[in-house]
C-alpha cells in the first residue's frame, strides 16, 4: 500500500482510519458498537434503526473529512479485519476471498437489503457466513456502506490483515 492509500479497520468498538503516509483517525464506533446500541441486536433492524447505524458512522466520518480534505483524494481504499471479511464471504458465498477482492459498492447494498430483510435464523443459512458474525454482519455492513457512501467510493480493497 503505497501513499494516498486508505486504510480502514474495522474493530468491535472502533474504526482506525489511516492515510497511509500521513494521519490516523480513530472513530469511537464499529461493527459491535452499532450492533449493541443502534441496532439494538433486534432479529431483523427497523429501517429507523439501520438509518441511525448508517448516519453514526457518517457524522464521525464527516468530522475526519472537515479535520481532512486529503481522506477524499485517497487513490485507494483498504477495508481490513474480520468483519470486514465477513461481509464478503457472504457476497461471495463462499469463506474462500480471493487476494486482492474488491466489493463493489452496488453488491455492498444488495447484501445490506437481502441480510436486514432475513431474520437471525435466516441469516445463518447464508454461505459463507460464520455463526460468530451472524449478528454483527449489519453492523459491518453500515460501517462500509457509510464510508463507501460518504466517500463517494465505487469499491474497496477487502483483506484480513495488512501483515
Amino acid at each position: 500500500m503505497g501513499p494516498g492509500t486508505l486504510l480502514v479497520t474495522l474493530d468491535d468498538l472502533e474504526i482506525v482510519i489511516e492515510l497511509v503516509g500521513g494521519e490516523t483517525w480513530t472513530l469511537p464506533i464499529g461493527p459491535v458498537s452499532i450492533t449493541d446500541r443502534e441496532l439494538e441486536r433486534a432479529d431483523r433492524p427497523a429501517p429507523e434503526q439501520l438509518t441511525n447505524g448508517l448516519g453514526i458512522v457518517t457524522d464521525h466520518l464527516d468530522d475526519v473529512v472537515r479535520g481532512s480534505s486529503m481522506v477524499l483524494a485517497a487513490t485507494d481504499v483498504v477495508i481490513v479485519g474480520s468483519h470486514a471479511l465477513s461481509v464478503a464471504r457472504v457476497e461471495l458465498g463462499t469463506v474462500d476471498v480471493p487476494a486482492g477482492y474488491r466489493l463493489q459498492r452496488v453488491d455492498a447494498d444488495d447484501v445490506f437489503r437481502t441480510l436486514v430483510a432475513e431474520p437471525i435464523a435466516e441469516r445463518l443459512h447464508n454461505p459463507g457466513l460464520d455463526a460468530d458474525a451472524v449478528e454483527t454482519v449489519i453492523g459491518a455492513l453500515c460501517c462500509i456502506l457509510s464510508v463507501m457512501r460518504r466517500l463517494e467510493l465505487t469499491d474497496v480493497a477487502i483483506v484480513e490483515s495488512t501483515d
